[in-house]
């Protein structure tokens, strides 16, 4: 994701873009907890299911490729007796949500974020998971250990499941948030870019000299606002360009305090920032009306020259323009800050990774139980090399008592975007930077070997001649060594159930469309005068509208969030 729409928008453009990377904040790196799963709950229920009889179960997803039918999801059904069919939502993902709830016709499972989440368990429309996880996930249990009280809601039970870190370390295919084309690099003479300073002036070059890229205008710096999108653009780069960690559409100082990012001195700075691209005509037109999709296709056309697009959004385009032979036009993904003196404290890791991407089991489903059985096959070992690795001998052979991908395997990827959808490796996004249900990046199964292939070797294998080239211009292996030591906190605030009061939800609207009215015209301001007044205003109205007491509520939801944590884990 967790959200709603305070939250960090993680989530529709992970559904509809990701093709190899994560979320949470512009790297993607959460993680926690312990590094090797036992084999006791994934050697007990390895056939999870008394009657593989077929059982079809529909599902909400927001990702118009997703197909159940390739090698893996086909063997799902052979082990576990469910499959899927797919419901798109087709148009504002919240808004079918909020039609199905006040319908009462909703998929037999529904991912939602935790504020949709907790409007579903007002209405009684989504069953507790407590005593079938109890009776038919030991693999769950396993896996989570310690963590699994971390699920629970206000009212003590468990109504959603999502994907977990066990993870010590940042993946190796971890990236900033900040994108430059490589072309507009070589131009350059391949310069550090540490500031939006120095990315300003590099992008401002290229497209001064080049205002057209295959006969369409060049976007020196692309953007975009329609629903969901204002968070991820323009409000986690101002949290990333400061160094903190990505709580969504909020800043948390070292007492825990809560401060709304749209009004902190962060984000007037960033805003700055996109007033004088916006006055130099660098800023994309279209940003303050388009939304992911629009953005993704101007730059897997290869004319947008840089933008803050984590690799979760990033990685499809860059996809297309491999598939197109454009290397040139791919990304470097760089740290950019304010200025040099940034302290950066983004590279965080939770233990889980709940908020927006939380599975959960609607009161239309019949049979629950298998549902809950296939979800526990999805958490053991069996289910996690099947759904991250694939099938023996399709995806993965076995070298030496390791798993290690195809050749083959990695080819197909690099030349077919949609490679990953046909094969069944992609499902509706769950919380990490993998999909289905994975235990992180970097954990061990309880064979010894890794859970997933995402090690340093494998991110190389995947990179193309290009892409080694400019790596090798900035002395590293991989962009994961370009970010900050790893620093774990006990979750995001995005991750969080907001406040449930009316007073709240008032207020949480009014502010949202406040955002929304004035963020244009604070960008678009025609000199600093007028800049400095717009955003004093907007600052105003906020306080006005009862930021202060908005502010105070989530003050105690991470404060209470952090204590509870704390005694769950003995802390």
């Amino acid at each position: 994701m967790r959200k709603g729409k305070w939250f960090t928008g993680i989530v529709l453009a992970s559904i509809t873009a990701l093709a190899v990377a994560g979320c949470t904040s512009g790297n993607g790196n959460n993680g926690g907890g312990t590094d090797k799963a036992s084999p006791a709950a994934s050697a007990s229920s390895n056939s999870p299911s008394e009657s593989n009889e077929k059982t079809v179960y529909s599902m909400g997803v927001g990702d118009s490729k997703l197909v159940w039918g390739g090698p893996i999801t086909q063997k799902l059904t052979e082990k576990t007796g469910v499959e899927l069919k797919y419901d798109e939502v087709v148009g504002d993902l919240f808004q079918k949500w909020d039609l199905w709830l006040a319908a009462s016709d909703f998929p037999d499972i529904v991912r939602l974020d935790n504020e949709h989440l907790q409007k579903y368990i007002d209405a009684g429309a989504v069953i507790p998971l407590d005593d079938l996880i109890d009776q038919y996930g030991p693999n769950i249990k396993e896996k989570w250990g310690d963590y699994l009280n971390l699920l629970r809601h206000d009212d003590g039970h468990i109504y959603s499941l999502y994907s977990l870190n066990l993870t010590k370390e940042a993946p190796a295919n971890a990236k900033a948030g900040f994108v430059v084309q490589y072309d507009v690099l070589r131009e350059a003479g391949f310069p550090t870019i540490k500031t939006l300073e120095q990315l300003y002036d590099v992008v401002k070059a290229y497209a001064d000299k080049y205002p057209k890229i295959d006969g369409k205008d060049t976007v020196a710096y692309g953007a975009a606002m329609n629903s969901w999108t204002i968070n991820i653009f323009f409000n986690n780069p101002a949290t990333s360009a400061s160094g903190n960690p990505d709580h969504g559409n909020f800043i948390i100082d070292a007492d825990g305090n809560v401060q709304w990012n749209p009004v902190s001195d962060f984000t007037k700075q960033y805003y700055k920032f996109l007033n004088r691209l916006f006055n130099d005509n660098m800023l994309d037109k279209e940003a303050f009306s388009m939304g992911d999709q629009e953005l993704q296709a101007k730059m897997a056309q290869g004319r947008v020259l840089a933008a803050y697009a984590p690799a979760w959004f990033s990685s499809a385009p860059e996809a297309s323009l491999r598939a197109a032979g454009q290397l040139n036009r791919q990304y470097a993904h760089i740290p950019v800050y304010f200025d040099e003196s940034v302290s950066d404290h983004s590279n965080a890791m939770t233990p889980a990774n709940g908020g927006t991407h939380e599975f959960a089991i609607t009161t239309n489903a019949k049979n629950p139980e298998k549902i809950m059985k296939f979800f526990d096959y999805l958490f053991s070992d069996e289910g996690q090399i099947l759904t991250q690795w694939g099938v023996e001998g399709v995806h993965y052979e076995v070298k030496d008592g390791k798993r290690v991908q195809k050749p083959e395997w990695i080819q197909k990827k690099l030349s077919d975007p949609d490679a990953i959808y046909k094969e069944g490796f992609r499902s509706e996004y769950t919380g990490q930077t993998t999909n289905w249900f994975s235990i992180g990046d970097g954990a061990k199964l309880a064979d010894g070997d890794f859970a997933t292939p995402i090690t340093q070797e494998s991110v190389r294998s995947e990179y193309d001649e290009m892409t080694l080239e400019v790596l090798s211009k900035y002395n590293i292996s991989t962009w994961a060594e370009l970010l900050p030591p790893v620093e774990k906190v006990p979750g995001y605030l995005w991750q969080l159930p907001p406040p449930s009061d009316s007073k709240f939800k008032v207020i949480d609207q009014k502010l949202d469309d406040l955002r929304r009215k004035t963020t244009s015209e604070i960008v678009m301001a025609k000199n600093d005068a007028e800049f400095e007044k717009a955003f004093g205003d907007f600052v105003k109205s906020a306080k006005d509208i009862g930021l202060e007491s908005y502010e105070a509520s989530f003050t105690k939801v991470w404060k209470d969030y952090v204590a509870n944590y704390q005694s769950t884990l003995g802390q």
